[in-house]
């Protein structure tokens, strides 16, 4: 039997999207008249914290190879969507900043939230039925917090539970973003690398000892942690596909020493 997670989709993610963007686009009835969600996160982006110069929305995904016009992909779609769901969530706070908005007075402040609330759920339920992804919040004590667009996995999830010294890590090896990022994936496989050392003794005499040993060892073999002359020479794409066997690893190795130290704890107790 399937788990919820595992179930096929029965969306078009395509279709689907073309929709919510239809709807974002439609016209909101306020105090200051007649408006275009899509007009206003247009207005809010120019004072989005992360917008690296932009002036606009389309300016911002041209800066990163996405034309909003004619996405060639759905990896394109995302992108898009990625951004739109970080401006919905910037929105209510640019609509503050603002002391007469262009297109929401401080009577609308209440719609607007509540318009930006319904349309990021919409976005959200979009994600999870069509690619069962999920959006992460990550705030890292900034000016203001920022959404990814995120593979769901329950293993990911259950490992942040068990460690969540490095949920930021875990959850973004999965980030649509980093996918193809082999500079990031090696880096978060170094950050769970130098987590699990002190502990490679204890690790190597439970029952997870081989796949963790086989981790430290290929964490060296390939290069992942450091280049040294004796390392296995493979192409980056090859290293990418031994990044996400060494991830899955991983996760499964620190889910075991959490119950390992759980399992050693009720030991204790029941032997008082």
């Amino acid at each position: 039997m399937v788990s919820i997670f595992e179930k096929e989709r029965r969306k078009d993610f395509a279709a689907s999207f073309a929709i919510f963007f239809a709807d974002l686009d439609s016209t909101v009835n306020t105090t200051s008249g007649v408006q275009s969600m899509f007009v206003y996160l247009n207005h809010c982006l120019r004072y989005w914290p992360y917008r690296c110069g932009a002036t606009g929305i389309d300016d911002y995904l041209k800066s990163i190879g996405v034309d909003i016009k004619s996405p060639k992909e759905d990896q394109d779609l995302l992108y898009i969507l990625e951004l739109i769901i970080n401006l919905l969530h910037w929105a209510p706070q640019q609509n503050r900043n603002d002391n007469n908005s262009i297109l929401f007075d401080e009577n609308d402040y209440r719609a607007l939230k509540d318009e930006c609330e319904r349309l990021t759920a919409n976005a959200e339920y979009l994600l999870e039925q069509c690619n069962n992804m999920q959006v992460r919040e990550e705030d890292y004590d900034e000016e203001f917090s920022k959404y990814y667009i995120t593979k769901r996995n329950v293993n990911v999830d259950a490992a942040v539970e068990s460690v969540p010294e490095l949920a930021n890590v875990l959850l973004g090896y999965n980030d649509i973003r980093n996918q193809d990022d082999l500079g990031f994936k090696k880096n978060a496989l170094t950050a769970i690398y130098n987590y699990l050392e002190p502990y490679r003794k204890n690790l190597k005499s439970s029952s997870c000892g081989s796949i963790s040993e086989e981790f430290f060892a290929s964490m060296n073999s390939f290069g992942i942690r450091h280049n040294t002359k004796s390392q296995v020479r493979i192409k980056s794409e090859k290293k990418r596909l031994v990044c996400d066997s060494l991830f899955k690893m991983s996760v499964y190795i620190l889910q075991t020493r959490d119950v390992i130290e759980q399992a050693s704890n009720l030991k204790i107790l029941r032997n008082k």
